[in-house]
C-alpha cells in the first residue's frame, strides 16, 4: 500500500466475531473509507471463508473485495476479551483471538499483494506482541513501517 493509505487502530469489546468486524467498519466508516457495504460483504465472505489464523499469536484477517471501499486501509482491533473465530484452514475449527486486521483494499492486484505482505507481519510473533503491548496511538505508524 501508498503513503496515500490508512493504518487505523481501535480496541473494543465484541461478543463474537461478526461484532468485532462491525466495530472494525465503524472505524473504517467514520474515516470515510468504506461505507456499510463493505462491512456487510466481509461478515458474509467470512461466513464462507473464514480468516481465523492459528499461528503462535492467532489473529484473525477478515476482508472483502467489494466496490464500497474508497480508499485503501487496515483497521488494527485489540479486543479485551477474545473471540471465536473459524479457521481459514480448517472451518471446523476455532480461534480465539484479541487481534483483528480488517482490510478494505480496492484493486484486485492489491488486495492480493497486501494480503500476502500482512501474512507474513502476522506469523511474526514479535510484531504481534509489539500491537499486543504497544499503546494504541503508536499502533499505526508501526504497522505502516512494516508493510510499507
Amino acid at each position: 500500500m501508498s503513503s496515500k493509505n490508512l493504518y487505523l487502530a481501535a480496541e473494543g469489546s465484541a461478543e463474537n466475531w461478526e461484532g468485532a468486524i462491525r466495530l472494525c467498519g465503524k472505524h473504517l466508516m467514520e474515516c470515510g473509507n468504506v461505507d456499510q457495504d463493505f462491512v456487510e460483504g466481509c461478515i458474509e465472505r467470512e461466513k464462507e471463508y473464514p480468516t481465523g489464523l492459528p499461528s503462535d499469536i492467532p489473529v484473525a484477517i477478515p476482508h472483502c473485495r467489494c466496490g464500497s471501499v474508497k480508499e485503501n486501509s487496515i483497521c488494527f482491533l485489540r479486543l479485551d476479551k477474545p473471540v471465536r473465530f473459524k479457521r481459514m484452514d480448517d472451518d471446523e475449527e476455532y480461534v480465539e483471538t484479541r487481534l483483528i486486521f480488517n482490510l478494505a483494499i480496492k484493486a484486485a492486484d492489491d488486495h492480493l499483494a497486501f494480503l500476502q505482505k500482512l501474512m507474513g507481519f502476522v506469523m511474526n510473533e514479535d510484531a504481534l506482541i509489539k500491537c499486543s503491548e504497544l499503546p494504541l496511538s503508536e499502533i499505526p505508524a508501526f504497522i505502516e513501517a512494516e508493510l510499507d
